[in-house]
């Protein structure tokens, strides 16, 4: 009899777990959805002629609207969203039903003028991705970086050629993008210098982007190679070989490196070449902007380090700043002090978030009787001044 109460309670034990994980699971798999692109929202439309089934479907659509605004509140920023109003429509909203994976329609009802349904739908984050990179939004999220493109490009007959098919498609595609590109005017004295010789450029190339204003730069090399006529016919294959590399001008840091592998064939080598280049370019291009992206968005929701120069403070002022740096400034996590000299101080600031976003923050930081003022700023630099002002009655120093 023991034993028999004993499973009694074991049962009624299991009875009571199994009803609390029915009502628990729901719940957790709703916060699991939501971290992934799924949302609950309400659609409202207007019963027109007593066409109750016109606004039910209306209704339904202004739901999946508002799903899609949510997750792309979510992906840019807020003033992206302001910004970019039209186009988002014309892009993204008005084809809200293309981005709704699965939905579940939770409620229903019809009110005397209007209808009204509430779904839970789950939102395709890799089709609105592509959406608002076609729109070329991510990139003006991440900043629109000044990239220059230097390919050095040997085609059938052996000549390198600077500014060649790889390079021409690396342009022209990346502009479409939304990337914002350096004149390539200014990359092509050290392309033909580079052309001459066959070793490692890579440090005059990011020399000369810099001097042009570049904040990443894109080096590679692309080499068409034809083969003999196949099986006795007059068609030559030719072999595409291309990498490419995305550096950070102002640090040096590695971003992308991609490599591409094409074939082509025509009774013309010049012409399988081109073929073959393109589809490399192609190749390229995806990985490239991928990687690309992938930094960048890590950047932004990690941290990252900043060197900041100060002019014209005092010594004794160096501790209230950095101070005021790290209480003041969302965006700084850190301050690290890399060294005082006549009257210039040398920091290294910790952040999360864009530098563009940290430049916006620095005037508001209040220091008493002075301020700080932003002289200019690169990629992973930002040049500043303290400025003293007079106190009432006295002298500023």
């Amino acid at each position: 009899m023991e034993l028999q109460r004993i499973d009694a309670g074991g049962g009624w034990r299991f009875w009571m777990l199994l009803f609390v994980i029915t009502l628990v699971m729901p719940v957790l798999q709703a916060g699991a959805d939501q971290s992934g692109g799924a949302v609950e929202v309400e659609g409202y439309a207007s019963i027109v002629g007593g066409r109750k089934d016109q606004a039910r479907e209306a209704a339904l659509q202004n739901a999946f609207r508002r799903a899609v605004e949510q997750v792309v509140g979510v992906a840019v920023e807020s003033k992206t969203v302001v910004k970019d109003a039209e186009l988002l429509n014309d892009k993204i909203f008005a084809k809200s039903r293309g981005f709704i994976k699965t939905y579940r329609i939770l409620s229903e009802h019809a009110e005397s003028d209007a209808y009204r349904v509430k779904v839970f739908a789950a939102v395709s984050r890799h089709k609105l991705e592509q959406g608002l990179d076609d729109a070329g939004l991510l990139i003006r999220k991440l900043g629109k970086p000044r990239i220059a493109v230097v390919v050095l490009e040997k085609n059938t007959d052996g000549q390198t050629a600077p500014g060649g098919t790889v390079e021409t498609q690396l342009v022209t595609t990346l502009g479409k993008r939304g990337y914002a590109l350096v004149d390539r005017q200014a990359m092509l004295a050290v392309e033909k210098e580079a052309a001459r010789g066959n070793g490692d450029h890579t440090d005059a190339v990011v020399r000369a982007a810099a001097a042009g204003g570049a904040e990443v730069v894109i080096i590679g090399r692309a080499e068409a190679a034809a083969g003999a006529a196949v099986g006795g016919t007059s068609m030559r294959p030719v072999q595409v070989t291309a990498t490419a590399k995305a550096v950070e001008v102002d640090s040096g840091e590695l971003l992308a490196s991609v490599s591409a592998n094409q074939r082509a064939l025509n009774v013309n080598p010049a012409a399988a070449g081109s073929e073959a280049l393109q589809k490399a370019a192609a190749e390229l291009i995806e990985g490239l902007h991928r990687q690309l992206l992938a930094a960048w968005n890590k950047r932004l929701t990690g941290l990252r380090t900043v060197r900041m120069t100060v002019s014209g403070i005092a010594a004794a002022d160096v501790s209230r700043l950095q101070e005021s740096l790290k209480e003041q400034l969302s965006r700084v996590e850190n301050v690290h002090d890399r060294g005082y000299k006549d009257h210039q101080l040398r920091l290294e600031l910790e952040i999360s978030g864009s530098l563009r976003e940290l430049v916006d923050e620095v005037p508001s930081v209040e220091l008493g009787q002075a301020s700080l003022v932003v002289s200019g700023y690169s990629a992973g630099q930002l040049q500043t001044k303290w400025l003293s002002r007079p106190a009432k009655g006295g002298r500023g120093k």
